[in-house]
């Protein structure tokens, strides 16, 4: 089972995600179903961001979200 790595969210990359290209709700093994909407495909298409902070979402039935985006030095 995960941790979390800031109170309530957790970290997850591009990768993990499957590297997908569109929104939709990618499994994350360990983790459950994190919805990934068009500005985070783009952040991670455009190299601005391969890694996202997300938290459960009670309104979403569970399913994590994306809260922010890590960002580049």
């Amino acid at each position: 089972m995960r941790q979390p790595v800031v109170e309530d969210r957790y970290y997850v990359t591009w990768d993990e995600l499957g590297r997908p290209t569109v929104r939709g709700d990618y499994e994350v093994p360990g983790l459950g179903i994190v919805v990934f909407d068009d500005a985070d495909a783009h952040y991670a298409t455009t190299g601005k961001s391969k890694g996202f902070f997300v938290r459960k979402s009670k309104a979403l039935g569970g399913r994590f979200v994306v809260v922010s985006r890590e960002q580049s030095a």
